[in-house]
């Protein structure tokens, strides 16, 4: 028997030179490379007169964007807040804020001290050169 004629049988390992008989061509594509390269792909779309550069991916987001809020669709609305749970990013919160203040002092002292130092303040050169009669600072 030559090695042309080499039968596999089950648990042994196939030839080393690439023959896959069931598999894919080498070259192809799976869906989800195709599928990412046809979301990627740019085309020119004129917004608000000007003319932009989109991936189609933007475009169908932007779509669904404006089926949701314009068109007032409930199933695109759905769609749109699943898509804005799911990848929102990470670390937003809407409701805070930070106040920097040393650490020796609470913010209402910190606030306080920077409100009296702004009463004595003189703005920069240029600020009210035009209307000496509206000028603060000005005596």
């Amino acid at each position: 028997m030559s090695s042309n004629d080499t039968k596999l049988t089950s648990g042994t390992m196939p030839p080393k030179d690439g023959f896959n008989p069931g598999g894919r061509p080498k070259g192809s594509k799976n869906l989800k490379t195709m599928l990412r390269d046809i979301m990627l792909q740019e085309y020119v779309v004129t917004e608000d007169g000007k003319k932009k550069r989109l991936t189609l991916l933007q475009i169908t987001l932007l779509n669904l964007r404006k089926a949701a809020l314009e068109d007032a669709s409930p199933r695109a609305m759905k769609k749109f807040l699943q898509m804005q749970e799911n990848y929102r990013p990470d670390g937003i919160d809407e409701n805070g804020a930070i106040l920097l203040a040393p650490a020796e002092m609470t913010p209402e002292e910190w606030a306080a001290e920077q409100l009296e130092k702004n009463k004595t303040r003189k703005p920069p050169p240029g600020v009210y050169d035009d209307e000496e009669d509206d000028d603060p600072y000005y005596d």
